[in-house]
């Protein structure tokens, strides 16, 4: 409100990139949209959106539609989460919204840059003190590999388990030493081949308060039911996107899991935040081995909002609505 007592108009420009149909993960924007514009007209501000393709062309319609077509007083949601270009560029465009000084949500270009590449996030991690799996890398020169280790490879540059599946996971030496040449060329790009932690998985979710204040929201453990005893417990592809599969069915979201140390889990999720320099929303995946101790996995930057997302539930679990953190992530964006 005014000083006159006149309501403010806050215009909002949603951008995400253009959707791929047959590909879930990319579908899955469209139910972000829902998320988002259905928060917008609750709260009651205007709002447009833009489909982000690739190339410069695209970028300049952009900023021609901010500067000019919408307003210049505009602030961003980011939805965009992959580019036609490649997976690996997309971290770009929230470099291009703070060239052109817009304020946006989420997390800015270098937290998205440093968590979107796996190899970069698990040096960061490794140097900066936070426990993850020991890891080795695969870029058309076998690496030397202790044999006695259990392992999961996956693309270094993919997000939303792309490319992950139980045939990830090698306890043969020489089966995963054979596969390597295979899945670099299938990926076109480094792959991470990392220690696999055999035992529980959570996730904790992260939003930022107007004030700077963070909040963590309850813990979830993700439950393997039924489980047969020779497939990896992992959230793969199919467990993520595939309501038809049985991995989808049967891995369980189940909040405040007991035996774990709470304090552990919120601490090592706070490191994250603050050695990436993560802003607005975001969500740390973790497993947690027989002993107890604590491997952060991956550092999802601008994690997805849908209806039935993790970090939505977290948020429900937590007492918030939808509408609740929309609001949120806008206020934070605007944080100076």
């Amino acid at each position: 409100m005014r000083a006159d007592g006149r309501r403010i108009a806050v215009k909002i420009a949603i951008v995400h990139e253009q959707i791929i149909e047959g590909r879930p993960d990319s579908e899955d924007t469209l139910d972000e949209l829902a998320v988002v514009t259905g928060a917008m007209r609750t709260l009651g501000f205007e709002y447009e959106t833009f489909a982000l393709g690739g190339g410069l062309k695209c970028l300049y319609e952009l900023l021609g539609w901010m500067s000019g077509g919408f307003s210049p007083d505009v602030v961003l949601f980011n939805l965009v989460e992959s580019n036609e270009m490649g997976q690996r560029l997309f971290p770009a465009v929230a470099g291009f919204f703070e060239l052109a000084g817009f304020p946006f949500t989420g997390c800015p270009y270098d937290a998205i840059l440093t968590t979107t590449n796996k190899i970069i996030s698990k040096s960061m991690m490794s140097t900066g003190g936070i426990p993850t799996p020991a890891w080795h890398v695969y870029d058309g020169v076998p690496p030397s590999l202790p044999s006695r280790c259990a392992y999961i490879v996956k693309p270094s540059c993919e997000d939303a388990s792309v490319g992950i599946d139980d045939t990830s996971v090698f306890t043969d030496h020489g089966k995963l030493m054979d596969s390597l040449p295979e899945a670099f060329a299938t990926h076109k790009q480094p792959l991470l081949i990392e220690v696999f932690i055999a035992g529980r998985e959570i996730n904790v979710s992260i939003i930022e308060h107007k004030d700077g204040e963070l909040e963590i929201l309850p813990i979830a453990g993700i439950v393997f039911k039924d489980w047969p005893a020779d497939k990896p417990e992992i959230v793969n592809y199919d467990a993520k996107w595939l309501p038809q599969s049985f991995e989808y069915r049967n891995t369980i979201r189940q909040f405040n899991p007991e035996g774990i140390s709470v304090s552990d889990v919120r601490q090592t999720a706070l490191q994250c935040w603050r050695l990436f320099g993560l802003r607005g929303y975001a969500r740390v995946d973790m497993r947690v081995d027989s002993e107890g101790n604590i491997y952060v996995i991956e550092v999802n930057a601008n994690p997805c909002i849908s209806h039935d997302s993790g970090f939505m539930a977290a948020a429900a679990q937590a007492g918030y609505t939808e509408t609740d953190i929309i609001r949120m992530i806008i206020e934070a964006s605007l944080r100076k």
